[in-house]
């Protein structure tokens, strides 16, 4: 072991810094933090350069008394607490006493500060967590503290910082969060001399929301407002329309905090359950209120992360309030099975003789929550004891394939699968269908409920997944396109007007160079809005807007993606334009489906890894009507 030295004072407090100041947003979080604890009711940020060469926060909170000054910049000094008891009974934001000590350890300082009974305001220079200079001045009531040159004698940590637009998407993020975490405070943000956003103060947590995440947030959120023995949950969460394909849009408060805690999220996720597409997320915004002493704050650098006394008890207690919630606004969709589930026309038919056969009873919904967070659900319904016979008519299909119209609805499916070549169809027979030499050797007979195709093969019979069959296609078709930097745009008559919050407004414009060569051009309209100018050809969508976010998710904060993200990417392209369940094929489009699966380089999954057809033996059936044994 070498000789054990003394650190120095200032090499301490640089160290003990890189604990709690990471980055210009853990700057920015204190700072606010420190006026909210002063009981600021106006609060202003600004940063610029993404907060690496200025940020400055005006409060209009209590002020710092002159005496006060110089212990606010001594670590371990505060006004939140005083002895151990009260550590755990914690109800302000900060409590450490390191924040500005951190933050002068490590920048350049400028503090102005006046209380309501002082007739001057106070002005203090630091440098290196030292006061260098402190005069009187003219100010109002609050706090003024601007931050320069973050990490200016650290250059070593100033390298690990990341470019200055992912460091502004950082702040922005937390702006965010903390302006909902406290409607009743005006915030308001600045971003290189920019408004990025004002919120009023006036109370309402729906209207921040509304001025960050815009009118379709506002449009689709439930309101949760729910007290139980342990806590009070209040806030909103949204309904089937606003589901995310990651977590993005999940906002956690306890007590005012913005905290972390798989607890809360685990709950809050299980009682949607059954309720969104699988792999999608709910978005909420919700605080919990409870009582300090169960709750400990002191368990993270940055008190990001809470714990609970009774950890199951909150699960327990947030599940029931967002199921109480959601079934109180109807949020169950109701499904029903049609009688006439193939009625058109070269389709399966029911036999009007057992069209009513088929009944329901209520079923019977059951809900336990076990030791590990887990929602277990069990339905008791009636067995099906009756069968549909069902019959098809050659003829019909023979004669309407002949009337079928392929304009009528524009289908996606005609534009998307390639109709060089011709195919016949014989009166008598259909067409059979094999390019891959691995592809089964078809014969279409129909699509089934208006989301799956049969196909007869000499071993058997085959059912095809429309969906998931235009998925690979179009998969391998943009891919290709894509690698070949030939995937072509549209330019739109009209552009279309799209809201984004700022965070993906600044992730948009800093991948730029991606998104046109995937066929998108942006045009920047200012506030949270974007004008779409350009789209990928044939490309047939309405959410726009949603297509756009799921491919944010793949990009990894503006580094060079590699080819799993870009494949990611194609195929979120992909499944949005691919045709859904529950949508009508003519026979030549199902043939021509059929045939471009064929041609693919892995026909038989999807590009998530689903099966595109399964396949079903004579001898099967056979044995199932027992014709053998």
């Amino acid at each position: 072991m070498g000789d054990i030295n003394i650190l120095s004072n200032d090499l301490i407090n640089k160290i003990a810094a890189g604990e709690v100041i990471e980055r210009p947003v853990s700057i920015v979080k204190e700072l606010i933090e420190n006026s909210i604890d002063a009981g600021a009711s106006e609060i202003i940020v600004e940063i610029e350069n993404g907060g690496i060469s200025l940020i400055r926060v005006p409060d209009n909170g209590k002020g710092i008394k002159e005496d006060d000054i110089e212990k606010a910049f001594m670590r371990h000094a505060t006004s939140k607490i005083k002895d151990e008891h009260d550590l755990f009974k914690i109800t302000s934001l900060g409590f450490r006493g390191e924040a500005l000590a951190s933050i002068a350890a490590v920048s350049k300082v400028e503090l102005i500060t006046k209380t309501n009974v002082s007739d001057f305001g106070i002005k203090a220079y630091l440098e290196n967590g030292n006061i260098i200079l402190k005069e009187y001045c003219g100010s109002t009531d609050g706090t003024t503290i601007t931050v320069k040159d973050i990490f200016y004698n650290v250059p070593a940590r100033l390298k690990f910082l990341k470019s200055p637009s992912r460091e502004q998407a950082y702040i922005t993020e937390i702006m965010q969060n903390l302006a909902l975490s406290h409607p009743q405070i005006s915030f308001k943000y600045i971003a290189n001399k920019k408004n990025v956003f004002i919120t009023t103060g006036d109370g309402s947590l729906k209207n921040v929301i509304y001025i960050i995440w815009g009118k379709n947030v506002f449009d689709n959120l439930i309101e949760v407002n729910s007290t139980k023995e342990t806590i009070t949950l209040k806030g909103f969460i949204g309904n089937s329309k606003l589901e995310k394909s990651n977590r993005n849009y999940q906002s956690i408060f306890v007590n005012g905090r913005l905290v972390r805690n798989k607890t809360i999220t685990a709950a809050v996720e299980n009682a949607y359950k059954s309720m969104l597409s699988i792999n999608k997320f709910p978005l909420f915004v919700l605080n919990m209120f409870i009582n300090p002493e169960l709750i400990d704050v002191n368990v993270h650098p940055t008190k990001a992360e809470i714990k609970f006394s009774d950890e199951q008890k909150i699960f327990k207690e947030v599940y029931s309030c967002i199921k109480e919630s959601l079934l109180k606004k109807d949020f169950i969709p109701s499904y029903k099975i049609e009688n006439n589930i193939l009625n058109s026309k070269f389709q399966f038919s029911l036999n009007n003789n057992y069209k009513n056969s088929l009944n329901e009873k209520n079923s019977i919904f059951r809900e336990n929550i076990d030791n590990n967070y887990n929602v277990q659900t069990s339905f008791n319904i009636e067995k099906i004891d009756k069968f549909k016979n069902i019959n098809f008519d050659i003829d019909e299909l023979n004669s309407s394939k002949e009337e079928s119209n392929i304009d009528e609805k524009q289908s996606v499916i005609s534009t998307n699968i390639k109709t060089d070549t011709k195919i016949d169809v014989d009166n008598n027979h259909q067409q059979s269908i094999k390019t891959n030499t691995s592809f089964p050797l078809l014969t279409v007979v129909g699509q089934l409920h208006f989301t799956y195709i049969i196909a007869e093969a000499s071993e058997g019979f085959y059912l095809i997944d429309q969906h998931a069959a235009h998925e690979r296609i179009l998969f391998e078709k943009y891919l290709n396109e894509y690698n070949c930097g030939n995937l072509n745009k549209q330019i739109l008559l009209s552009p279309i007007i799209l809201e984004f919050s700022p965070s993906d407004k600044e992730k948009i414009f800093d991948n730029t160079s991606l998104l046109n060569r995937l066929g998108f051009d942006f045009e920047d309209f200012g506030g949270t809005t974007i004008f779409l100018r350009t789209v990928p050809n044939n490309i047939k969508i309405k959410n726009y807007k949603q297509l756009i976010e799921e491919i944010l998710l793949n990009i990894n904060n503006g580094i060079e993606l590699n080819t799993n993200a870009i494949e990611k990417i194609i195929y979120t392209m992909a499944c949005k334009n691919a045709i859904k369940a529950g949508d009508k094929l003519n026979y030549q489009e199902i043939l021509n489906l059929i045939k471009e699966l064929s041609k693919c380089q892995n026909p038989f999954t999807c590009p998530h890894g689903r099966p595109t057809m399964i396949k079903f033996e004579y001898i099967d059936l056979e044995k199932k009507f027992k014709r053998i044994m």
